[in-house]
């Protein structure tokens, strides 16, 4: 596999060379970014469980990511990004190229031309992020399909379908053979001035195979043979970015979902009925040596044991790319990270409510340093008697934590530390640190009353872009 990747690369790079001689232009973009990804305390050593005895995994990885761009005019251009190295190397992983899962290996591939008067199209694999992120957003290379957009004046229309999973692949004696998902997207522009924008966005997903997006549809004790047969999921949104006399940025989304699902093996009337939101507000003020900023997030939650109600609680169609603090939403995890993303932590916010106040300072052009405190609670209680269980089940994907207490709002505070240091033109150097202080929702039955103690990650990235 590794010596037919390397051919596959190098015959691309003969193609483009040659073909660039012939271009009206062709250009190269391009990151490499090596990384040391450090976690401690989100989950316990196998041997025992006490609060003592927190798993510690950490690695480097490392990613070349290449964009190709060739533009035969301003009317039509061809777009392609790869990830050709994808290393990760410690904790007993091998080197190897391309281990990792996260994503594929052509992240983008699409065509844009425009007609003039009737819009531009895009055609084939591509990004989408509506708002800020919280109800839809995938820059993974998941999404393949066609986008149209236009602009009147301060107004600018796009009109998007995806095809998000197709099945067809897994052979007809499969009970989700030929079953795929489709995605419509309508997104509104309005730009009244160059200081303020206001998007409106929605959509449509139409899933016919697996399990609901996301990390939701398993979260409160659904039974493991439940399969989502069918569903019709929509969502509606705003967006908001402003600047108020050069020093005041406000930014805010509010998007709500609904919709409803036929599971098989439900028990009851098959029948389920969806819905969920999510709230952001930020509000910054900035001068050219510091920016001091509080946000809020608050995300929806399961608000009863879902078998009885028929209910689940849904907060985005896609991954949630918004990254709020470097463990609480903190977005996608490290390349080949151990864990998952559910109830709060990576790219979720089911059930989550925090409020941050942060600050970044440029003693020098080439340096910048932020630090926050996140102050943070379950929308909805967590416990042995509640909707949700202990809250690192949904994490690491198991259900080996008992809670402590019947109920509880109690998630924690956190306190983040970061820098960014430019080394030289093209070369930065970037640390995310957070320490996570857990409230009394995280105690669990060990060898008696267990308190589940700090959790930290650390995260280092060396990064070349040219």
């Amino acid at each position: 596999m590794k010596k037919a990747l390397t051919i596959l690369v190098a015959m691309l790079f003969v193609v483009v060379a040659v073909g660039a001689a012939f271009a009206a232009e062709t250009t190269f973009e391009g990151q490499y970014k090596v990384r040391t990804w450090s976690n401690w305390n989100f989950d316990k050593r196998p041997d025992h469980y006490s609060s003592e005895r927190g798993l510690f995994t950490g690695y480097f990885d490392q990613r070349f990511r290449l964009t190709i761009t060739h533009t035969r005019s301003e009317f039509l251009k061809a777009v392609v990004q790869i990830d050709l190295v994808e290393d990760t190397w410690g904790q007993q992983r091998n080197f190897r190229i391309n281990n990792s899962d996260e994503g594929s290996l052509v992240r983008k591939a699409y065509i844009e031309f425009t007609l003039p008067k009737i819009g531009t199209f895009t055609v084939g694999k591509q990004p989408a992020v509506l708002g800020y992120g919280l109800a839809f957003s995938d820059t993974s290379g998941y999404l393949d399909g066609l986008k149209w957009a236009n602009k009147w004046g301060p107004v600018g229309v796009s009109a998007m379908y995806f095809k998000w999973q197709d099945n067809v692949n897994l052979g007809g004696g499969d009970e989700v053979y030929n079953r795929d998902s489709d995605i419509w997207l309508l997104d509104l522009m309005i730009t009244p001035n160059e200081n303020h924008a206001i998007e409106l966005f929605g959509g449509w997903a139409h899933i016919r195979s697996g399990f609901m997006a996301g990390h939701n549809g398993g979260y409160w004790g659904a039974p493991g043979n439940l399969d989502l047969v069918h569903a019709d999921l929509g969502f509606v949104g705003i967006g908001y970015t402003g600047e108020i006399a050069d020093m005041i940025t406000l930014k805010g989304e509010f998007s709500y979902l609904f919709g409803r699902a036929d599971l098989s093996n439900w028990g009851m009337n098959d029948d389920a009925w969806v819905s969920g939101y999510n709230l952001y507000l930020d509000a910054s003020w900035h001068n050219d040596l510091m920016r001091v900023g509080l946000a809020f997030l608050h995300g929806s939650g399961q608000t009863d044991s879902g078998m009885g109600a028929q209910h689940y609680n849904l907060n985005f169609i896609t991954a949630d790319e918004l990254v709020f603090s470097n463990i609480i939403a903190s977005g996608n995890g490290g390349m080949n990270d151990d864990f998952g993303g559910g109830l709060g932590f990576c790219d979720d916010v089911e059930n989550l409510t925090a409020l941050k106040l942060y600050f970044e300072v440029f003693p020098m052009e080439k340096l910048s340093i932020n630090a926050a405190v996140i102050w943070a609670r379950w929308t909805e209680p967590v416990g042995y008697d509640s909707a949700y269980d202990h809250p690192v089940n949904y994490y690491v994907g198991g259900g080996t934590y008992n809670p402590w207490y019947a109920s509880s709002h109690d998630l924690g505070w956190e306190v983040d530390l970061g820098m960014s240091y430019e080394i030289m033109e093209g070369l930065t150097y970037s640390l995310a640190a957070g320490v996570l202080f857990p409230g009394k929702s995280f105690d669990y039955v060990g060898d008696g009353h267990e308190k589940w103690g700090p959790i930290w990650t650390v995260n280092n990235n060396l990064i070349y872009e040219f």
